[in-house]
C-alpha cells in the first residue's frame, strides 16, 4: 500500500508555480509559513488543475497518512 502523492503548488498572479509531488502527509507537514496549494486527492498530480488549500485539504483527510492508493 503506497501513501497517496499529491502536487503542491504557490498561487502566482498568472496561475500557479508547481513546487513538487510528494506524499499527502509530506504536504501537510510543510511550514505553515509555506501559501500552498494541494492537488485534490483523487486527481492525477502534475495532470490536475483542482487544488485545495492548506485547511480545505486537511478537512477531507483528518489523518494526511491513510491516504493510499
Amino acid at each position: 500500500m503506497e501513501l497517496k502523492i499529491v502536487e503542491v503548488v504557490a498561487e502566482v498572479k498568472d496561475g500557479v508555480v508547481p513546487l513538487g509531488i510528494m506524499n499527502a502527509e509530506q504536504a501537510m507537514n510543510l511550514p505553515s509559513d509555506v501559501d500552498v496549494k494541494i492537488s485534490h486527492p483523487e486527481d492525477k498530480p502534475g495532470q490536475t488543475d483542482r487544488f485545495l488549500d492548506r485547511n480545505e485539504f486537511g478537512q477531507m483527510h483528518a489523518h494526511p497518512a491513510s491516504f493510499v492508493d
